[in-house]
C-alpha cells in the first residue's frame, strides 16, 4: 500500500494513493461516490433547524429561562 500525497486520497477498495480528482481508482475500478450539493444543503438546513427549535426548548426544559 501507498500513503496518500498532497493532492491524493486512499482508495477504500485497494488501499492505494489515488488522484484527488479521479472518479474512478485506476488499480481497483473502484468508483468514488460523488457527494451531491442537495445533500449538503439538506444538512446544513438540518442543523439549522436544530438551533432554532431543539435548543432553545432543552434551555427551557433545563430550566435555563424562567
Amino acid at each position: 500500500m501507498i500513503e496518500p500525497g498532497p493532492g491524493e486520497r486512499e482508495c477504500p477498495s485497494c488501499g492505494f494513493a489515488v488522484d484527488e480528482a479521479a472518479e474512478v481508482c485506476p488499480y481497483c475500478a473502484y468508483e468514488f461516490p460523488v457527494r451531491k450539493a442537495a445533500t449538503t444543503a439538506s444538512a446544513w438546513l438540518f442543523v439549522g433547524l436544530m438551533v432554532l427549535f431543539a435548543v432553545p426548548l432543552l434551555a427551557w426544559l433545563l430550566g435555563w429561562f424562567g
